[in-house]
């Protein structure tokens, strides 16, 4: 009598995550500059110990190696299982990995997911009226953004810049974290909870009466 586990079985002992997961991959059994230093984007709409459910416009072939690298779980090696329309199913190998480590990201993704849901739940998002923003990420790094919806306690807005998860950043004068990736942008949690009729106009600051209220709130003179 055999104690193997079957693939199903593992599967369904598997830490899994449900959602979009953005990252990166190499193909790494293609040769050529075009393959060797090129990263292609995905995102996964589920990741587990032992694989993900990848989308991507890249053609790939079912056996081949890649190495991926998910935000906010790490990178793992793996091979095509399936190919799919728009995309592929990796299986991944143990081979120099910490599959240990790898649950315990998944585990927390999934705290911080329920965690957002709850947010959405307790504090309404809403579009603003007006959506262009300036993203602040340093005394001397200022970069232009549109605001995608916020709510008391936080925001998320399109841009070109990519902050670390955790940075800390402002949109206008409103501090906060970044604590997820968007496909073109960040989601940014705030410092404290705000006042929903004044947010807009403290992180667009198109008028002066909005540019004189920030100035007070940070303890400018008016």
């Amino acid at each position: 009598m055999t104690n193997a586990t079957t693939g199903s079985d593992q599967r369904r002992t598997d830490v899994r995550h449900i959602g979009d997961v953005p990252g990166v991959f190499l193909l790494l059994d293609r040769h050529g500059p075009a393959f060797e230093t090129h990263a292609y984007r995905f995102s996964a709409r589920s990741v587990s110990t032992s694989r993900a459910v990848v989308t991507t416009d890249m053609v790939t072939i079912r056996g081949e190696e890649v190495a991926l690298r998910f935000d906010e779980i790490g990178i793992r090696r793996g091979r095509i299982d399936r190919v799919l329309k728009d995309g592929f199913i990796v299986v991944f190998t143990a081979a120099g990995d910490q599959p240990e480590g790898h649950d315990a990201r998944i585990g927390w993704l999934n705290r911080k997911t329920r965690e957002r849901a709850e947010d959405r739940r307790r504090h309404k998002r809403v579009p603003p009226r007006n959506a262009d923003a300036v993203l602040i990420l340093g005394a001397d790094s200022r970069v232009p953004c549109r605001i995608i919806d916020m709510s008391r306690s936080g925001v998320a807005i399109r841009c070109e810049a990519q902050a670390p998860i955790g940075q800390l950043v402002a949109v206008g004068a409103v501090a906060g974290r970044v604590v997820r990736h968007l496909p073109d942008g960040i989601a940014i949690q705030f410092l404290e909870l705000q006042d929903l009729a004044v947010l807009e106009g403290l992180m667009t600051l198109r008028s002066r009466d909005e540019k004189k209220m920030a100035a007070r709130r940070l303890g400018h003179a008016a």
